[in-house]
């Protein structure tokens, strides 16, 4: 007995709330105490009778409380009780299980009481996670730090400031809230479950593990009452998990369940509002931020309203209504001016930024970013400063000054990786890579390219991702690899139809039409040019309509179809020359295919001063615009009598495209001066540049190029004087010509041959074919 009282005091001495493992052992060792008895006491006490009256009556169970002294009575009666002279096994084994009963009531009933939030940190938690679900991101930041100010252990305070963080982008942040939530929670069981649950969910969330965050808000469901005040607001939280894990359909549901238990909340009908408009559900969209609009006007808040319109901008803006969104916006920032919301103000100003970039106005497009990052440097809001910087880069590289772009670009690369802004960083790459191609750098595009997919990929941004993409596939088809580069593209096609992101479609149409155009697969690129050119309508987009146009217009005069490809290309010239800002980039292209076009119909003076032009506006930003500029000018010089000032012209080409690390620029450069040379008579500099050529276009398909490079090949080999391969190549060259109807369908191919070159080509492939000196 005077053990059995030993352990019996050393458990109870042992701290509520550990584990059950510990309980466990000292269970254990009171059973050991009771076996080491000797088989002469244990057969003593079975002969002995208990004597009538010597059990004493139960004590009284103890009452639940917060600590042990309230248990100390009832831990008393127990330890007389045991150190009573009774030697009955029964007696034993009751105090056993008796002792066992109060350990496990320790681990299981009694805990530290809950930590009760001081009344003012719970209310600013409860604005900062009312702000969270809004997306008022920024407002939810400061008014979860207040709550953590006020009382230092309220744990959902830290948890939810956690997830602000992480909105914001500031990924060190909200590392260092979760490790104070480890320190003042290390054990979850000492919470309520629906507590645990909202750690578990907001953990999740932080680590962008979607699905376990939705796991866990639907398990907070199931232990809400149906009549509970706060169900819809866990049926909100629900539907931004399944926002996050682009489940939208379900995440409507939620909403819907939340506006249907709660008739009057505002930031259901936002969600709804927001989603259906990424589905271009119009009427629904609409029809919910009006609710949402009402809703806060009742209950008097500004920034609520504030943040209806600039959503209502936003898909104004995304559907190519820019009229109206420029009005939405504007409310909104009125609306965040009036209460000195700094957020709303920048965050509004950069869509603004992005609407006046697609009017085509790029100076009001960087007085509204410039405007953003003032009022952002000046609030120390670092992330919001880096965002402006790349949208102001964006706008210069859109102006063709690279240099500049550059610039912004690297301070916001800078900015992110001092103030550990991952996902700005991981932008900030994406953009460099971005810049990089445009420059023919395809090698740098990559390396920035892979600095920042595995981000995207690791946290499930599906949309980033695919920008990633898009610039990988343009790096592979530069490099020559057309059918990787087809591939990544058609992924990237079904990828936004599949989250109905039309802008991602329509630029994923032009970029399949390019690639296409590359292979000179003339009329399947004309139809995703159309594509592009639809959607781009729908949206309104001006300056991606121009691009869709002056690609149109290259494809169609390929085809011979002039007329239509010079209406394309006016129309996107008038897109380009726009006072307000145009596109150098687009207007230099525009002149090169106007020039193209003209030395096609054999007008060479009109196509040498559109390649003057072309290359003037090229300059040095747009290196491989210039170099075909260049070429056109060289071969109009050498078709039109200039044949020596054409071949160096066209010789300097060829130096241009083999820096460039472009295979198409560099064929096609090559065959141009292979024809500058023949127009020269030199055959023997000729044949070794145009066998080149020739096995590019093989390997590529360019049957377009393929047959021409033939009839070079025919002619350099009989200006040498050797007639029997002069003859091959010359059935050959006219075998592939005949390819093209197939492909192209009779009625392009019957309009193809009546292009002046292609009659003229045809011409010397008769001469060749004659035998005739």
């Amino acid at each position: 007995p005077v053990e059995l009282d030993r352990v019996v005091m050393k458990a109870l001495a042992k701290k509520a709330g550990e584990r059950y493992q510990s309980a466990k052992e000292m269970l254990g060792e009171l059973r050991g105490v009771h076996g080491a008895m000797s088989d002469e006491d244990k057969h003593r006490t079975l002969r002995l009778p208990v004597r009538a009256g010597t059990m004493p009556a139960p004590a009284p169970p103890p009452k639940h409380s917060s600590g042990l002294s309230s248990l100390s009575g009832a831990f008393a009666t127990l330890s007389q009780t045991l150190q009573r002279p009774r030697l009955s096994v029964v007696n034993v084994s009751i105090g056993i299980v008796l002792a066992g009963l109060v350990v496990w009531g320790i681990v299981y009933w009694w805990r530290p009481g809950l930590h009760k939030p001081k009344p003012e940190a719970q209310r600013m938690y409860e604005v900062g996670t009312g702000a969270l679900r809004d997306g008022a991101y920024y407002q939810a930041s400061k008014a979860l730090e207040q709550a953590v100010k006020i009382d230092e252990s309220f744990a959902l305070a830290h948890a939810s400031l956690a997830e602000s963080w992480t909105e914001l982008d500031y990924t060190d942040k909200a590392k260092d809230e979760l490790l104070r939530l480890n320190s003042l929670v290390p054990d979850q069981s000492t919470l309520s479950p629906v507590d645990a649950l909202y750690l578990d969910a907001i953990r999740a969330t932080v680590t962008r593990n979607f699905p376990r965050a939705i796991e866990a808000y639907q398990q907070i469901l199931k232990l809400t009452p149906d009549d509970a005040t706060n169900k819809a607001q866990v049926y909100v939280d629900l539907g931004r998990a399944y926002e996050k894990n682009e489940e939208i359909g379900k995440a409507i549901e939620s909403y819907t369940q939340a506006t249907a238990r709660d008739k009057q909340y505002a930031t259901a009908y936002l969600r709804l509002g927001i989603l259906n408009g990424r589905k271009q559900d119009m009427t629904s969209a609409l029809s919910d931020f009006d609710k949402a609009y009402e809703m806060y006007q009742t209950l008097g808040t500004i920034e609520g309203r504030a943040e209806v319109h600039y959503q209502r901008g936003l898909l104004y803006n995304n559907i190519g209504k820019l009229a109206d969104a420029r009005a939405e916006l504007q409310q909104a920032l009125s609306l965040a001016q009036t209460t000195d919301n700094k957020y709303q103000q920048i965050k509004t100003r950069l869509q603004l930024s992005s609407v006046s970039y697609a009017e085509n106005d790029s100076k009001q497009a960087e007085q509204h970013v410039q405007e953003a990052i003032n009022l952002a440097q000046a609030g120390g809001m670092e992330t919001l400063t880096a965002q402006g910087l790349i949208d102001l880069g964006n706008i210069y590289l859109i102006r063709g000054e690279f240099q500049e772009a550059d610039k912004y670009y690297t301070q916001a690369l800078d900015f992110t990786q001092r103030y550990k802004a991952r996902r700005i960083e991981a932008r900030a790459h994406l953009a460099l890579g971005g810049l990089r191609m445009q420059q023919g750098n395809a090698d740098e595009a990559i390396s920035q390219i892979e600095q920042a997919l595995p981000f995207y990929q690791q946290g499930g941004y599906s949309k980033n991702a695919s920008l990633c993409l898009n610039v990988l596939a343009r790096a592979s088809r530069r490099q020559g690899d057309y059918a990787g580069a087809l591939e990544r593209y058609r992924q990237l096609l079904e990828l936004a139809r599949k989250v109905r992101d039309p802008n991602q479609e329509a630029t994923t149409e032009e970029s399949l039409g390019l690639t296409l155009m590359k292979l000179e697969r003339y009329t399947e690129a004309l139809a995703h040019f159309d594509a592009g050119l639809d959607i781009n309508k729908n949206l309104k987009s001006q300056l991606n309509m121009g691009y869709n146009l002056q690609s149109r217009g290259e494809a169609l005069w390929r085809l011979g179809r002039y007329d239509e490809a010079r209406a394309a290309l006016t129309e996107a010239a008038g897109i380009a020359e726009q006072p307000s800002g145009g596109s150098k980039e687009l207007r230099a292209d525009i002149q090169r295919f106007f020039a193209e076009m003209a030395l096609s119909q054999r007008q060479f003076p009109e196509a040498r001063t559109r390649a003057e032009q072309a290359l003037a506006l090229a300059g040095t930003q747009y290196a491989d615009s210039a170099t075909e500029a260049m070429r056109v000018q060289g071969l109009a010089q050498s078709l039109s009598g200039a044949a020596r000032e054409g071949q160096k012209l066209c010789a300097e080409v060829v130096e241009r495209a083999t820096r460039s690390g472009d295979p198409w620029l560099l064929s096609e450069s090559q065959l141009a001066l292979a024809e500058a040379m023949l127009e020269n008579k030199d055959a023997q500099g000729a044949l070794p540049l145009v066998q080149q050529a020739l096995e590019s276009f093989v390997r590529s398909s360019q049957t377009d190029s393929e047959w021409r490079a033939m009839l070079v090949l025919a002619r350099a080999a009989r200006l040498a004087g050797d007639e029997a391969t002069a003859q091959q190549h010359s059935a050959r060259a006219s075998e592939v010509l005949a390819s093209l109807q197939p492909k192209w369908g009779v009625d392009n191919y019957r309009s193809y041959l009546t292009r002046p070159d292609v009659q003229y080509y045809r011409k010397q492939l008769d001469e060749v074919s004659t035998l005739k000196r």
